[in-house]
């Protein structure tokens, strides 16, 4: 887990992988920007740099993803999922995301990552059985949080020992990323270099 937020003043990494996801659908600069909580100044910074790339290209609809975008993204899909809005936490936006087949985890430090990144909180839980459960005891989150369980349950990717990771924070972009944030420290060792490169 040695991969840690970047410096770039702009846009993070994880600005970049929720733009790819939003990307599978024609989708303008504002849309962007509101998702993400960021200002359009670095949504069109984002933009020009995921363009020279060669990932996205600009329509009358919107930017898209190319092909070789489409292909990263497959990629990123291999190791965790999109995002999945579920029920508020401590009333809190909050949005779960599976990682496949996660290396050696401790959950203290994936929760810390979360909340360094700007979450307020976050659960770390593994399949078991089909359920989701705390990896430090065994506890199934139903016996907890039932209506969480029950989201979580819902989402199409679950297998057993995914891990699935829940975030909430202050707005849906943050609790958003903060997901994608740790979804990344588990996986930099996996990801495509070109997306790898956005930030450097």
């Amino acid at each position: 887990m040695g991969w840690k937020r970047g410096a770039y003043p702009e846009f993070t990494l994880e600005d970049a992988v929720a733009t790819l996801f939003l990307l599978r659908e024609p989708t303008g600069r504002k849309a962007i920007s509101e998702a993400l909580n960021i200002g359009e100044g670095s949504v069109r910074t984002l933009l020009k740099r995921l363009i020279n790339l060669g990932l996205i290209y600009s329509a009358q609809r919107g930017h898209s993803l190319t092909e070789k975008g489409r292909a990263v993204l497959q990629t990123v899909l291999e190791n965790f999922s999109k995002v999945h809005r579920v029920r508020a936490v401590e009333g809190y936006p909050t949005y779960a995301l599976v990682v496949r087949n996660p290396p050696e985890f401790k959950s203290i430090e994936l929760r810390d990552e979360a909340i360094r990144y700007s979450a307020k909180g976050a659960m770390i839980l593994i399949i078991k059985r089909g359920k989701p459960v705390f990896p430090e005891d065994g506890r199934p989150l139903e016996e907890t949080v039932p209506i969480l369980d029950r989201d979580i349950k819902k989402i199409h990717e679950l297998e057993e020992g995914h891990l699935v990771v829940v975030t909430w924070a202050e707005n849906p972009g943050d609790a958003m990323k903060s997901a994608y944030h740790v979804a990344i420290v588990l996986k930099a060792n996996t990801l495509p270099d070109e997306l790898m490169s956005i930030v450097g």
